[in-house]
C-alpha cells in the first residue's frame, strides 16, 4: 500500500505551471477538497489535497501554522503529514487496517474559521485482479486487452486507468461491475499518434465508494473509500498472432 508514488494522482497538474498559497489567506468557504481513503490490500493511505479555484485548479493549499488535517479510524488519530512536489501540497496518513466497511472521519480544524470537521470516506468491498496477466504483451492497435477481476457485482462504480510512457493516460468508466471489461483495440493512443513505440505500461482497477464531504468546504470536492489493485503489462507495435508473455 506505501506506495511511493504518493502524489501518483496528482502528477498530472504537476507538469503544468502550479502555484500554492497559504491557508491563514483562505477561508474554508472558499477552498475545494480532494479526500480519499485507499487501499491496496495492506494498509490504508488517507490523502487529503485543498484547492482555491475548484477541483480543475493549479492552486494548492499549503496550510499554515494555525491549521491542522487529522483523519480518525476507531479509536486512532493521527494527524496528516505534509508531502509535496514543487508547489503542488497534498497530505497523508497512513493505517494499517485495510477492512472493509472501515470508515475515516477527515477533519480540518482552524483557528480563523469552524473549518470542516467531518468529511467522511468507507472502504469498499474489496477484489482481486485475475487478468491479465503480469508482463503479458499485447499490441494495443490490434488487441484487445480483457482486464478481469473477482469479487464483482458488489454495487459501487469500478474505473480503469491505464498509464505508459509511449501512451496518453486513459481514463476509463466501468458501466457495471461484471468482473470483466474489455479495453478495445485501438483505445489507447500514442503520444505523437506513432504506432511503432512500445513501452511497459500499467492498468490500474479501482473500486470507489462515495463519501459524505463537510459542507465547509465552501467550493465543494471529492471524498471515497478506494480499492485498487495494479497489474503491469508490455505494449508493443502491430504484430500477427496470439498474446505473448515474457
Amino acid at each position: 500500500m506505501r506506495s511511493p508514488l504518493i502524489l501518483a494522482g496528482l502528477l498530472l497538474p504537476a507538469l503544468v505551471a502550479c502555484e500554492s498559497v497559504d491557508s491563514s489567506d483562505v477561508l474554508t468557504s472558499g477552498m475545494y477538497a480532494d479526500l480519499t481513503a485507499q487501499t491496496e490490500g495492506d494498509g490504508t493511505r488517507a490523502t487529503a489535497t485543498l484547492r482555491v479555484g475548484g477541483g480543475t485548479s493549479n492552486t494548492f493549499v499549503r496550510l499554515g501554522v494555525d491549521d491542522q488535517l487529522t483523519v480518525n479510524l476507531g479509536e486512532t488519530t493521527l494527524e496528516m503529514e505534509e508531502v509535496s512536489l514543487g508547489e503542488l501540497y497534498s497530505y497523508i496518513a497512513d493505517f494499517d487496517s485495510s477492512d472493509a466497511g472501515s470508515t475515516f472521519n477527515f477533519a480540518f480544524n482552524r483557528v480563523v474559521d469552524e473549518g470542516a470537521p467531518s468529511s467522511t470516506a468507507t472502504l469498499p468491498e474489496p477484489f482481486t485482479l485475475v487478468g491479465p496477466q503480469p508482463a503479458e504483451v499485447f499490441s494495443r492497435t490490434t488487441q484487445d486487452i480483457s482486464v478481469n477481476w473477482e469479487n464483482s457485482n458488489m454495487g459501487d462504480p469500478m474505473e480503469v486507468r491505464v498509464s505508459g510512457d509511449c501512451i496518453l493516460d486513459a481514463s476509463l468508466a466501468v458501466a457495471q461491475d461484471s468482473g470483466s471489461f474489455l479495453i478495445e483495440a485501438g483505445t489507447l493512443e500514442s503520444f505523437d499518434g506513432t504506432v511503432d513505440q512500445a513501452c511497459d505500461a500499467t492498468i490500474s482497477v479501482y473500486r470507489r465508494r462515495p463519501g459524505t464531504l463537510d459542507v465547509g468546504f465552501g467550493e465543494g470536492g471529492l471524498v471515497y473509500g478506494s480499492q485498487l489493485r495494479t497489474v503491469k503489462i508490455r505494449l508493443e507495435p502491430p504484430w500477427g498472432g496470439a498474446t505473448r508473455t515474457v
